[in-house]
C-alpha cells in the first residue's frame, strides 16, 4: 500500500526514489524499459528501506556504488522525490531487521548484474522465459529490497528471478 503521509512511515517501509533527469544513464535506461512496459510511468529508479527514524530524518538501508550501507537523510530531502510503500501488514521486528543488517551491511555493489538484468528482460519480453538470477553476495538497490522482503517473509517475487524496477511497481499496485 502506498503511503502519502510521511508521518506514518515505519521501519521496514519501502522507498522508491525518483530517477535522475536527462542526460543520466538511469534516465536513458528507464526510457528504453518504458518502450516495452508502456503501463509503467518511468518515475522511480532507486529503491531503499526505511531503517530507523532519527529526529528530523531517517536512516535508510540502501545499495549504492559504495555497497550496502545505511545513510541518514533529512525528511525534507528524503521525501521530496520519494514514494513510500508499506508492504508488510505489521512492520518487521527490530530483531529480524538487525539480523538482515548484519548479514548484508558492507556487501559490494553488483555492477555486473546490469548486463544480466538486461538479458533477463529480453528473455521475458520476447520469449516469455526467465533466466535464473545469479545468487551472490553483491547487491543493486533492487536486489537488496527484494532480498529484504524475502527474508522478512513476504517476497516481492521469486528469489531466482533478476528483479527489475517494474517488478517492484507491479507488486506495489
Amino acid at each position: 500500500m502506498r503511503l502519502l503521509d510521511i508521518g506514518k512511515v515505519t521501519p521496514g517501509c519501502l522507498l522508491e526514489h525518483r530517477g535522475d533527469k536527462p542526460p543520466s544513464a538511469s534516465w536513458f535506461i528507464s526510457r528504453a524499459l518504458k518502450l516495452f512496459e508502456r503501463w509503467w510511468d518511468g518515475w522511480g529508479w532507486h529503491l531503499s528501506i526505511a531503517w530507523k527514524k532519527a529526529g528530523n530524518g531517517w536512516y535508510i538501508l540502501e545499495a549504492t556504488g559504495d555497497g550496502v550501507e545505511v545513510n541518514f537523510y533529512r525528511n525534507k530531502y528524503l521525501f521530496t522525490d520519494t514514494r513510500i510503500y508499506q508492504w508488510f501488514a505489521t512492520p518487521p521486528t527490530r530483531k529480524v531487521m538487525d539480523k538482515f543488517y548484519r548479514e548484508h551491511i558492507g556487501k559490494k555493489y553488483d555492477v555486473a548484474i546490469y548486463f544480466w538484468t538486461a538479458l533477463q528482460y529480453l528473455f521475458r519480453h520476447f520469449w516469455n522465459k526467465r533466466i535464473p538470477r545469479l545468487l551472490d553476495d553483491r547487491y543493486t538497490c533492487w536486489e537488496l529490497v527484494f532480498e529484504f522482503c524475502d527474508e522478512m517473509g513476504k517476497p516481492l517475487g521469486s528469489k531466482y528471478d533478476c528483479p527489475i524496477i517494474t517488478d517492484f511497481v507491479k507488486a506495489m499496485t
